[in-house]
């Protein structure tokens, strides 16, 4: 059994090193300068070219459905830095695509059965179940009648 302790020191994943070239490709694949890498989860350390990662708490872990002409990190800054401050994105964990509600598109509204041709049904079951139903649905007397099925 664990719990999250928010005063606890962070745990490292690793340490990378970005040298010029794996520097440029990483920020060109993240689409950032080097300042806003720490909103990707690379942590400058105090040796140029050397970033800390660390471990993700799971029960902080979050998502957000963002529309899907806005950019993503735009809306980050906007609506997720200000508040929870170690907030980082994970483009690899991103998904992006169009959510279809097949029920608002899709669905059709079919009216409900009358009450007449429920209890029709009903009757009908209760017919095939040798009288149980009519006994079960008696009026005051359908605890007893369990009992004696029983």
């Amino acid at each position: 059994m664990s719990w999250y302790d928010a005063g606890a020191e962070k745990v490292v994943k690793g340490i990378t090193k970005l040298p010029g070239e794996k520097l440029e490709k990483l920020l060109d694949y993240l689409n950032c300068t080097e300042e806003q890498l720490s909103d990707h989860g690379y942590f400058p350390t105090n040796k140029k070219g050397e970033y800390l990662q660390y471990e993700t708490e799971s029960d902080l872990r979050d998502t957000e459905n963002v529309t899907l002409k806005e950019n993503i990190y735009e809306y980050f800054l906007r609506e997720v830095k200000p508040h929870v401050e170690e907030a980082w994105i994970s483009l690899d964990a991103t998904k992006i695509g169009y959510e279809i509600s097949f029920n608002k598109y899709f669905y059709r509204h079919k009216p409900l059965r009358s009450i007449e041709e429920v209890a029709a049904d009903i009757l009908a079951l209760e017919a095939e179940s040798d009288g149980l139903i009519r006994e079960i649905l008696a009026m005051g007397e359908g605890v007893d009648v369990l009992n004696d099925h029983i």
